[in-house]
């Protein structure tokens, strides 16, 4: 064949070799060494059109020897990639460990090589190398190291124990695996930073995985306070768990009593996700939200014994009844610019508050959840709280933002219908829940209260259908009905 046609056809084999490569990574297929084969072509190629030029004998030697080289490891490197590495992933031979792939191609393409200088230049390399006692020592003195590496790192790979994109803890270092050599592994830390541990100071019975089983476990120990039984505490950590979208349902959390301590009982706590990256991130909400859901219930994490100073203990009191004091009086003033309570006197507004809740919720916590039943509105004081439609699982979509001062959860009230939707705290918020029967009781004082609440419950019923952001079936008349029997049978 003519070396122009050649040239051709070796051109022509370059856009097919970045087809192959396409193809493989669409499929997922173990990229085929097209690169080698390529080169090893044109080298031919430049050494048989060379021989039309004349050109000096020890040139034309070693450009024959270097072109017999490369193509020797291009042969050793496409047989290890269809025997060992697209034939298992065809499911057609069992499979072998990276480590193990690249001792064979470096053993193959030593023995071709070997074979190639033998036969093209008379060059016997095996038997210059058993001859040189020096050589052997010297090269078996600096590979010990390396062999203890190789060892290492085959052993890791034969017994399957990690495997790239495991999360994994090595030596106490915890990361997924970006790569395994014949001579160590390389982790991309939670923070970001690359780890190179070598595979000779490695042991597989120091090695944890946190990927075999695919789920991942996220363990809290957590310490309450003796005065606060334990089937609360486990109701509490159990509604976060369901409530948190990291969480998985299945497997189902796990929350039982660890151990009893001086000052607390401690509580394991488990749930499981698929993201190992995001457990750190998962822990702190569960605790945020934990510490945020026992102030609503009255208790707190246990402290200590330890010597208090009275004159700080009652500075902080001070500041703590301030900040309440400041916080009630910006309730009473959103509840008086609010349409459904400002026809209340002050007198009834404070009676309104102090038969509500205060309650903070934290980011992420869940106020309220949509279908479900409640005999409570909330009342935005300060923070930031999303109005959303959906399930966790399938995704959620936000339909309003509420400001400080709105009120959500009306509906549920007054007409005894199931939550529209589901009310998400988005950041520290302050809220003020008010409960039907702190309503109720206002009406029993003055009936004329229920009229104006009926009426105004209609107002926000047509308004909301028209933004079809709820959907109630039943007319006007239907909506100021259902008011007044709800109350009239809690008043009875």
């Amino acid at each position: 064949m003519a070396p122009a046609l050649q040239w051709v056809l070796a051109l022509a084999i370059l856009p097919i070799g970045l087809l192959i490569k396409r193809i493989c990574q669409r499929f997922k297929i173990p990229q085929a060494p097209w690169r080698l084969p390529w080169f090893a072509l044109i080298a031919n190629i430049t050494e048989q059109s060379l021989d039309a030029f004349p050109v000096p004998q020890i040139a034309a030697i070693d450009l024959s020897i270097m072109v017999g080289v490369l193509t020797a490891i291009a042969i050793s490197r496409s047989l290890i990639w269809l025997i060992l590495e697209l034939l298992p992933r065809l499911r057609l031979l069992p499979y072998s460990p990276k480590i193990l792939r690249d001792l064979l191609f470096i053993i193959s393409s030593g023995l071709l090589i070997a074979l190639t200088l033998k036969s093209q230049s008379s060059i016997d390399i095996v038997g210059l190398v058993t001859t040189s006692a020096v050589l052997t020592a010297v090269l078996g003195l600096a590979a010990q190291d390396p062999l203890k590496d190789l060892i290492g790192g085959l052993s890791l790979q034969l017994e399957r124990v990690i495997q790239e994109g495991d999360w994994v803890e090595i030596e106490g270092q915890v990361g997924r695996v970006h790569s395994i050599s014949w001579r160590d592994t390389e982790l991309n830390s939670l923070h970001g930073t690359r780890l190179i541990l070598p595979h000779a100071n490695t042991n597989s019975k120091n090695i944890k995985n946190f990927t075999c089983n695919g789920a991942h476990a996220s363990r809290i120990i957590v310490g309450l306070d003796y005065n606060m039984p334990p089937h609360i505490a486990k109701a509490i950590m159990q509604r976060i768990s369901d409530n948190h979208p990291l969480v998985l349902s299945k497997p189902a959390s796990i929350i039982r009593i660890s151990s009893f301590e001086e000052s607390s009982i401690n509580y394991e706590w488990i749930n499981w996700l698929d993201d190992f990256s995001q457990s750190r991130n998962l822990r702190g909400d569960l605790q945020e939200q934990l510490w945020y859901a026992l102030q609503r219930e009255g208790f707190s994490f246990p402290f200590s014994v330890r010597d208090v100073r009275l004159t700080k203990a009652i500075s902080k009191q001070q500041s703590s009844q301030a900040k309440t004091d400041n916080l009630v009086k910006t309730t009473f003033q959103l509840l008086r610019n609010n349409n459904l309570f400002s026809t209340l006197s002050n007198s009834q507004i404070s009676k309104l508050i102090n038969l509500s809740s205060l309650c903070s919720y934290g980011p992420g916590e869940i106020i309220a959840i949509e279908q479900e039943s409640g005999d409570s509105l909330f009342m935005l004081i300060d923070g930031r709280v999303s109005i959303t439609k959906g399930d966790i699982t399938a995704g959620e979509t936000e339909i309003a933002q509420l400001r400080s001062g709105d009120i959500c959860g009306e509906m549920t009230v007054f007409t005894d219908a199931p939550r529209s939707a589901t009310i998400r705290s988005n950041s520290k918020s302050d809220i003020l829940e008010i409960h039907r029967h702190a309503i109720a009781e206002l009406i029993e004082e003055e009936p004329i209260l229920l009229e104006r609440f009926s009426q105004l419950i209609s107002d926000r019923q047509a308004r909301l259908n028209s933004l079809e952001i709820q959907s109630i079936s039943g007319s006007r008349r239907d909506v100021i009905g259902r008011v007044k029997e709800l109350f009239e049978k809690l008043l009875s």
